[in-house]
């Protein structure tokens, strides 16, 4: 309805993905909580919750908190929580549920992708879970930061391969290597997605 027209590359790579995994997804706008469970196929997208800034969500206006919990299946996670923040999520994808998963902690304010947070890594190294990288270009032109009002705007996502990490991987390597197939999904020569997320 908002995303229009919609670009949507990559759903073959969604083919062979069973829960539970991890969706993650560049953030610039609110409505990307709506888009990414959108295109997923019902399989996986009726068993997915999405994870959601306690402190942004649910500290104030205990009603619309719930609404949005009932919409899009959303539930709080503290951020700068450290370990213990994550005893839920881990909690989840021990049932078979997936996770839709904003690594970056916060929308993005510069115009570029800010740098990932631990929390993914660490569930997807510990749980042993692969990650499907998605990349959502346009929806700022449908919900900017700091408004309410939606109105229609052209979108693309692109879907990448899922990234399955080995039991020895290092936390900060599979921080760098989760930044960097974000950036390739969305076009990124390999090369530049690797210096941009080291900081090179």
């Amino acid at each position: 309805r908002f995303s229009s027209p919609l670009k949507l590359d990559g759903m073959e790579n969604l083919a062979d993905v069973k829960t539970p995994a991890i969706f993650i997804a560049n953030h610039t706008s609110h409505f990307d909580a709506y888009l990414v469970p959108s295109v997923l196929p019902p399989r996986l997208r009726y068993r997915a919750a999405m994870a959601a800034a306690a402190d942004r969500w649910y500290a104030r206006k205990k009603l619309r908190a719930a609404w949005f919990s009932l919409l899009v299946n959303i539930y709080p996670i503290q951020r700068g929580g450290g370990r213990a923040a994550l005893a839920y999520s881990e909690w989840l994808l021990e049932r078979g549920w997936s996770l839709i998963i904003f690594p970056e902690g916060t929308r993005a304010k510069r115009g570029h992708m800010e740098a990932f947070k631990y929390g993914v890594a660490i569930l997807a190294l510990g749980q042993r879970v692969p990650v499907v990288p998605i990349h959502l270009a346009g929806t700022t032109g449908i919900l900017p930061p700091g408004e309410r009002r939606v109105r229609r705007a052209p979108v693309s996502v692109r879907i990448g391969a899922p990234l399955a990490f080995g039991p020895d991987t290092p936390l900060q390597e599979a921080v760098v290597r989760l930044e960097e197939v974000v950036r390739v999904t969305a076009g990124a020569p390999l090369e530049v997605a690797f210096l941009s997320s080291t900081g090179a």
